[in-house]
């Protein structure tokens, strides 16, 4: 028997990014995208032209891309309704144009723009909630304005309010990595371990991800530095860049580490092949000062079974168990972090035992194919397809 679907065109899913950077749920977008079903539903996406690298994301991913001016909403001036009035205006008219049948909006601000531009068209709207920062108050009159709200993890969604309300999904975050994984040659492994000045010998404690404030590298860092005093074999290998983004300390970090001596520390700016770095990290550390939301880099740090050390905020403990899955530790403390380093760093066992309960976990439940067709699901209800049943 066929599906409700098989006989219908491809629902056209325009996704909305309003960001200047490339960051976690860009990519995450990027690969929820390729990940999409095309017999189903064709991708679009708008975006801002700020960003080349963004773009060149989005359409490798396979979506048509639709540039549109898309105002910084975070700082208040008299300028930002006028701002918001031409993306939402722009916004709507590609509605029309693309024959869209759903919106989804990657973020809030990206959410502000559509629910304005959507205003009487009859063309529903879900919204990735990915994030703590908006203000329930604001959240709460903006979360009126859509059909669905998905959210990354169920501490966003009790933070928002959203546990007794039928809108509301929680789909956690999923990766692609494990399908990239058994193609990395461990010749390769080594060639870039030994290119950041790596032996076999070294414990390489890798951290992945935007060097902001609010992400904490200097907490890494000072735990590796701790570690490394009674460890020397462990070292910390940076990749991100934290360059032209609000809480910038990269710099500072530099300078720190350069005036401190600490050869044991190797920055490597922003990379793309995320598969091969996860290969090279022997231990992997979240170090998020703030709640977060649901970490894309723990889900590929454990498809690649490299042990865990994170921060307890947001999300986290969703996805990693103290003792089972990972180890758990509080935020902005960097001697109890170089004390799950160390303890990791001195158990083979205890290594083993949480790579091998993380990746079951996330292969069970954060495969890109699993949380895509969870996604799908809620797109489908709102076209008339089928009822929605993540929850």
């Amino acid at each position: 028997m066929s599906s409700p679907h098989e006989q219908q065109p491809p629902a056209r899913v325009l996704f909305a990014d309003h960001t200047p950077i490339v960051g976690g749920a860009e990519l995450v977008l990027a690969t929820h995208i390729a990940a999409l079903d095309r017999s189903r539903f064709h991708p679009l996406v708008a975006c801002t032209d700020r960003v080349p690298m963004l773009i060149d994301l989005y359409r490798e991913a396979g979506a048509d891309v639709h540039l549109l001016p898309m105002p910084q909403l975070r700082r208040l001036s008299p300028a930002v309704p006028l701002g918001l009035l031409r993306a939402a205006w722009a916004f709507r008219q590609l509605v029309r144009r693309e024959r869209v049948d759903v919106v989804v909006a990657n973020t809030s601000r990206a959410a502000y723009i559509a629910a304005v531009a959507l205003i009487g068209t009859g063309v529903p709207l879900i919204w990735w909630v990915r994030d703590f920062l908006f203000g329930r108050t604001a959240f709460r009159l903006l979360a009126g304005r859509a059909d669905r709200l998905i959210c990354v993890s169920a501490a966003i969604r009790d933070y928002y309010g959203g546990r007794h309300d039928p809108r509301f999904s929680v789909i956690h975050v999923g990766s692609s990595l494990d399908e990239e994984l058994p193609d990395i040659d461990p010749r390769a492994v080594a060639a870039e371990r030994a290119r950041w000045g790596f032996d076999s010998e070294d414990l390489v404690v890798g951290f992945m991800g935007r060097l902001v404030d609010d992400k904490g590298p200097e907490d890494v860092l000072e735990a590796v530095a701790i570690a490394n005093a009674t460890d020397p074999r462990i070292k910390l290998l940076i990749v991100g860049s934290g360059r032209g983004q609000v809480g910038d300390v990269e710099g500072e970090l530099q300078r720190r580490v350069a005036a401190r001596g600490l050869d044991f520390v190797v920055f490597a700016g922003f990379q793309r092949a995320q598969a091969l770095y996860y290969r090279v990290f022997d231990l992997f550390v979240l170090s998020t000062r703030t709640p977060e939301p649901y970490a894309t880099s723990v889900v590929q740090a454990m498809m690649a079974e490299v042990p865990v050390v994170a921060t307890a905020t947001g999300g986290t403990p969703e996805l990693v168990r103290d003792g089972d899955t990972g180890l758990l530790v509080p935020p902005c403390s960097p001697r109890e972090m170089a004390n799950a380093i160390l303890r990791l760093a001195a158990d083979a066992g205890l290594r083993a035992r949480v790579t091998d309960a993380a990746r079951d976990e996330v292969l069970a439940h954060n495969r890109e194919r699993v949380t895509t067709a969870l996604a799908e699901q809620v797109y489908d209800s709102l076209l008339g397809r089928l009822p929605a049943t993540p929850g």
